[in-house]
């Protein structure tokens, strides 16, 4: 196989494409672009190849500057930009081939749905895996369309209180709702029907123990009582799943306890009722040593959490657009073609950089390194609680880290003010930080958005951790400081 060279345009003007832009090419696209929200700084290239560090450009002044990435990219690059192992199994894939249409195997397409099938966890292991090119919201929508075709004529579906999965017409309508703010109305409400989640901080129960990701040693599941109400019929119609991210991550780095799981997976088992888990963010080793936080729990608690279908979508991909769906073997029905296809969505270029990714995440145990620069920075932000009266909480495991930010530790008012000002200040600082969700009222009034994140690629130092850290602490200095003279 040849390797690639240009035919028609010399290489200079090719490469030229990525890898620079002018300050008027900027000012062109912010006149074009449809979307409002682009950030103020152009991302550029790789410090170096798998790397955390990414080269911006200023888009007002032009100036070049390095920054580290808590981010990960919206959680995707579990290592680094430019990973060169990713990158060279895709250039391998592109002199073979760069697309087929959607019915097409390819090598790249059965080696990762088989590894997929492998590494799934509790009753998904060796299970059937569908793919798509767009992400977790297509993967959701693929595990609505199996339970209804597995259901039996029952179409409605619970979900939970601050759940994201997504934003196309029916995700959203699955996801915590934006009344005020969103400018259309999701399609398929009438399918599900929505409950509180355990959130253990801010229960509504008034337990106040719950902390660091722990429930109050006195409560004793309410908040499922409730739950479970809806699961024996309190819904206008039939139950055919439930729908949830076992650790809620754009909605307020939430977890759910793991007994609370437990209780619901028996209770859905009994009343046939399938569970729908959206590990999009906490799968890939984000949470530690283990593939999914399902397995962890199975791992170091002993409880088989493992639902009937679960949703990746992020790292799954090794930094190219993927989402998958891995359903238990026990589900007998399959799509048609007719049912479940995208043009894109048998895309070799996604699967490869997926499976590379994950061969190096494995060669490497970068999960086991997750686990440790997480403890590592977790570590130094419980002894920075000692000192600042506004980080209220913080909630990990691994570098799946999100601090809850208060008025003070007492009232735990959210301080949504502070959090907009950090996420603006980190660039200032070379660091990206991630924010959460905002929660609105239906008059649209903000009522918290106060959780910062810490998640970087998997592959970070102890260097990268300290330095995220020390930003972390002066970024919060600053922001402080900011408001305080407002």
């Amino acid at each position: 196989m040849v390797d690639i060279n240009p035919k028609y345009i010399d290489k200079e003007e090719l490469e030229g494409i990525s890898s620079d832009i002018s300050l008027e090419e900027i000012e062109n696209f912010d006149k074009h672009s449809l979307n409002n929200f682009v950030e103020l700084k152009t991302i550029i290239e790789a410090k170096e190849p798998g790397s955390p560090w990414v080269i911006v450009k200023d888009n007002k002044t032009g100036e070049r500057e390095e920054i580290f990435d808590c981010t990960s990219m919206n959680w995707t690059l579990a290592l680094g930009f430019a990973h060169p192992d990713v990158n060279y199994a895709v250039y391998e894939q592109m002199k073979r081939l760069t697309h087929v249409r959607s019915g097409c195997l390819t090598p790249a397409r059965a080696k990762f749905c088989n590894k997929l099938a492998e590494l799934a966890p509790g009753k998904l292991k060796g299970g059937r895996v569908v793919i798509n090119n767009q992400g977790g919201g297509l993967a959701l929508e693929s595990a609505i369309k199996l339970a209804i075709i597995a259901g039996r004529g029952a179409d409605h579906f619970l979900t939970f209180f601050h759940g994201y999965h997504g934003t196309s017409l029916v995700t959203t309508g699955a996801s915590q709702p934006f009344h005020a703010v969103s400018r259309f109305s999701p399609f398929g409400t009438e399918h599900f029907t929505r409950v509180p989640q355990p959130y253990c901080y801010r229960c509504l129960w008034k337990y106040k123990n719950g902390i660091y990701g722990k429930r109050d040693p006195q409560c004793n599941l309410e908040c499922f009582d409730l739950v479970e109400k809806y699961l024996m019929g309190m819904t206008p119609k039939k139950l055919i799943g439930v729908i949830l991210e076992p650790f809620q991550a754009a909605g307020g780095h939430i977890p759910f306890p793991p007994e609370f799981l437990k209780k619901l997976k028996d209770i859905c088992e009994r009343e046939k009722i399938f569970t729908i888990y959206d590990e999009c963010q906490t799968a890939v080793w984000r949470t530690g040593k283990y593939f999914t936080l399902t397995e962890k729990y199975e791992k170091e608690l002993g409880i088989d959490v493992s639902p009937d279908m679960m949703m990746f979508t992020k790292a799954i991909g090794g930094g190219f657009p993927l989402g998958a769906l891995i359903v238990s073997p026990k589900i007998k029905k399959r799509y048609t073609p007719t049912e479940e296809h995208t043009t894109f969505s048998s895309t070799p270029i996604s699967l490869t950089a997926g499976l590379a990714s994950i061969k190096v995440i494995e060669k490497e145990k970068f999960g086991e390194n997750c686990e440790a620069r997480g403890k590592q920075i977790t570590k130094r932000l419980f002894e920075l609680q000692e000192k600042y009266e506004v980080i209220g909480d913080i909630r990990g495991p691994g570098l799946f880290i999100g601090i809850e930010l208060v008025k003070n530790q007492k009232s735990r008012e959210p301080y949504t003010e502070l959090l907009e000002e950090m996420v603006l200040e980190g660039p200032k600082q070379k660091i990206f930080l991630g924010p959460s969700m905002p929660i609105f009222s239906g008059t649209g009034q903000m009522l918290m958005r106060n959780v910062i994140k810490i998640k970087p690629p998997l592959n970070i130092t102890e260097e990268d951790a300290d330095f995220a850290y020390e930003k972390f602490e002066s970024v919060l200095k600053t922001s402080l400081n900011s408001i305080k003279k407002e």
